[in-house]
């Protein structure tokens, strides 16, 4: 393996690995400042899979790397439209919840907390919680997935 191609994959496992983070921490997402910077920074990331693909410095197929490069962008526009579709749905603003493992087996719910900003959701609804943690997950997970088998049809 050569130094260009490690630099590559760096790149590549370092994109995907801050989707991670933004998923866990969708209640920053909530303050729109944070939002923006966010997505900024997050479309920075994304250039770099641009000058990737111009200056052939890619090693998957097709337009794969674009599309991992720019997965932290897609999982921002992700989680805030499943946030707004949400709170239009059901008319209530949702929160994120994780469960805790206790020392005998039974889980602990828990409201989950943005690195900056602080839950302020009541348990009462936890129920419409889990829908809506689960959902975000499943949602970016389904298009992402979507995403990149559809360029690797069409494309290698």
């Amino acid at each position: 393996m050569k130094l260009l191609e490690m630099y590559f994959w760096m790149i590549i496992i370092i994109c995907g690995i801050l989707n991670l983070p933004i998923i866990i921490s969708s209640e920053d997402l909530k303050d729109k400042n944070r939002y923006k910077k966010y997505l900024k920074i997050s479309f920075v990331i994304g250039l770099i899979g641009i000058v990737m693909l111009l200056t052939d410095w890619n090693y998957l197929c097709g337009y794969q790397c674009l599309v991992i490069t720019f997965s932290p962008f897609i999982t921002l526009l992700i989680c805030k439209a499943v946030m707004i579709l949400s709170k239009k749905i059901t008319k209530k603003e949702g929160f994120q919840i994780s469960k805790k493992p206790q020392t005998f087996g039974v889980a602990k719910t828990e409201l989950s907390d943005g690195f900056y900003q602080e839950n302020k959701g009541d348990l009462n609804y936890e129920n419409h919680y889990s829908w809506y943690t689960g959902f975000i997950s499943v949602t970016l997970v389904i298009i992402s997935l979507t995403l990149l088998i559809l360029i690797k049809e069409n494309t290698c």
